[in-house]
């Protein structure tokens, strides 16, 4: 029997053109400017999706290993997807169907977020799971039909398999940069600039931008006639809602900011010497390690122990007398006190060396202390390091401030809020929402005591006129005790600012220093706060040029801008 071998016939290969006619030029720009604009949005999205996520699980890294992670798998598992069908489909078409579905995706997270979360935090899968689950729910399939984009371009642009390598690389770099252009843009300008929502629908009207440049290309009238009418309606969207009350703050003109650093002239501490030199004052490292949240250390020189995040110094305590003031502003928070007399039970949220709860719960042998800290390891730290008592008045609770007062209807006499990061501040808890929801959480004659870092009146004061000025859409009363320490200069000056608000008329400044002078006659070990009583400001601070602070708007890294 005679085999016959049928060989594949190979169309010749093609010859390249000398120079492209202008059809494939303008081509080459369109698909181009599509597969830039989509890159630039997935990036641009990951980025906003930390403020999604924030208010419900906070900013911690499980959060933005959620975010990343679901972010890389959607794009590997849609280059894939995106690759098999542009195969299959004819490329023009499928370039615009993932381009416009992706637009669609974008738009429904500021539509489906809230129920999405509350779902989320009501199943409670635990502190991993929990940004996880949301980043997979709420960005997974997103991520998913956006990076089918460029998979699309590849095949519509291929002309021959001598180019084939150049073509998918030169749109994969181009899908990249957009990706940096797009991270840089959010993170720098359209974060600060924008609310969240609005941030989303100028998002997803760029994709449909992008969906109509490819209608365009390919002549499609109805496709792009459908790409116009969605990006004129996500356009009017963000157009239509205003990011925040009162003046906008352009730029995100922030340094490296780190609250202890400014107001106790600190420099920078490398946490993995045996020992540093800090403006000619010597600091061993007794302990670090690096937490979800920071590089912690804790360092000492001859009399202090001093807790401190990344670059930033936040406790400290002297080491013969651990209950003895060492930063001032701890001592304000007694305020709280002053204000409440009758006060039985306090909750402090940020808990860090706990200066003002051990002080507290000597002062006072009636009262029942509850502290919740975000990171396991400074609790840890604070009983070790830093002489916080284990006494069965004082609870101390893993968690996130806002989390705990959203899942229990207790109430307090009194809530302190302290806390920072190395860094930056946690916005969900300076924002109207959280305030209501700390509002709710008060007994009858409670009281709020937070500390705010920054100054009265100047550029500085930016932040702390803000949240000066969201309290007052939420409290009927709130008044102002600035730390005031010697040579700290004027108004203008970097220092604590203790916000205490309530829903009584606060008491005259001489009927609050009789109070608590009677209170420290029956308790002499109570801290002198005559002076935090005089300096009071009961005038109201002007505010028309800073904004309300919302869970949709909340530009506090902008706000922290600050002079060196």
């Amino acid at each position: 029997m005679t085999q016959t071998l049928e060989v594949e016939e190979r169309p010749a290969p093609v010859a390249e053109p000398v120079a492209e006619p202008r059809r494939e030029r303008v081509e080459a720009l369109a698909i181009g400017a599509a597969v830039f604009l989509a890159g630039g949005v997935l990036l641009g999205v990951e980025i906003a999706a930390s403020r999604v996520l924030a208010p419900y699980f906070g900013n911690s890294l499980y959060v933005w290993g959620a975010l990343i992670g679901v972010v890389l798998t959607g794009l590997s598992v849609g280059y894939w997807l995106g690759g098999a069908l542009a195969d299959r489909v004819e490329p023009a078409r499928l370039l615009f169907a993932v381009i416009g579905l992706g637009g669609i995706g974008v738009l429904a997270v500021p539509l489906l977020d809230d129920r999405v979360l509350e779902w989320i935090v009501a199943w409670n899968p635990g502190p991993r799971l929990n940004p996880l689950v949301a980043a997979v729910v709420l960005f997974g399939p997103l991520s998913v039909v956006i990076a089918g984009v460029t998979p699309a371009a590849v095949r519509l642009r291929m002309r021959s398999l001598s180019r084939a390598g150049r073509t998918a690389g030169r749109l994969f770099s181009i899908s990249t940069a957009g990706s940096i252009v797009g991270t840089l843009a959010t993170a720098f300008f359209l974060i600060p600039e924008l609310g969240i929502e609005q941030l989303f629908e100028l998002a997803a009207a760029t994709l449909f931008v992008a969906a109509g440049i490819v209608a365009l290309l390919d002549r499609r009238l109805v496709a792009l006639v459908v790409a116009v009418a969605a990006t004129g309606a996500a356009g009017y969207l963000a157009v239509d809602q205003e990011a925040g009350a009162g003046a906008r703050v352009t730029g995100a003109a922030t340094q490296n900011w780190s609250p202890f650093y400014r107001l106790r002239g600190y420099g920078y501490l490398d946490a993995h010497d045996a020992q540093v030199a800090i403006e000619d004052e010597s600091l061993t490292i007794v302990h670090a390690e690096d937490t979800a949240y920071h590089r912690l250390a804790v360092v000492e020189d001859e009399d202090t122990r001093y807790l401190r995040f990344d670059a930033s110094l936040q406790s400290a305590m002297y080491i013969d007398d651990p209950l003895r003031t060492r930063f001032r502003y701890t001592d304000y928070f007694h305020l709280g006190l002053a204000y409440n007399p009758g006060a039985e039970d306090v909750l402090f949220v940020g808990l860090g060396a706990g200066s003002s709860p051990k002080r507290m719960l000597a002062d006072f042998p009636d009262l029942e202390l509850h502290a919740v800290e975000i990171d396991p390891a400074v609790v840890d730290v604070a009983y070790r390091w830093f002489e916080l008592p284990q006494d069965p008045r004082l609870t101390v609770e893993t968690g996130d401030g806002r989390q705990l007062l959203a899942g229990s209807e207790r109430r307090w006499d009194v809530i302190a809020i302290d806390a920072f990061f190395a860094d930056a501040i946690p916005f969900h808890l300076v924002t109207q929402e959280f305030l209501e929801l700390a509002r709710s959480r008060l007994n009858p004659g409670g009281v709020i005591v937070t500390n705010v870092i920054g100054a009265l009146e100047g550029d500085g004061s930016r932040l702390f006129r803000s949240v000066y000025k969201t309290y007052r859409t939420v409290f009927p009363s709130v008044l102002v005790h600035p730390v005031i320490e010697e040579g700290q200069g004027g108004l203008d000056a970097f220092r604590n600012l203790i916000v205490v608000a309530s829903e009584s008329a606060p008491a005259s400044r001489p009927v609050l220093a009789d109070r608590w002078e009677e209170i420290r006659r029956e308790t002499p070990s109570v801290p002198d706060l005559a002076a935090a009583i005089e300096d009071r400001r009961d005038q109201q601070v002007p505010t028309d040029d800073v904004p309300i602070l919302t869970d949709d708007y909340a530009p506090t890294d902008a706000l922290l801008f600050l002079f060196q």
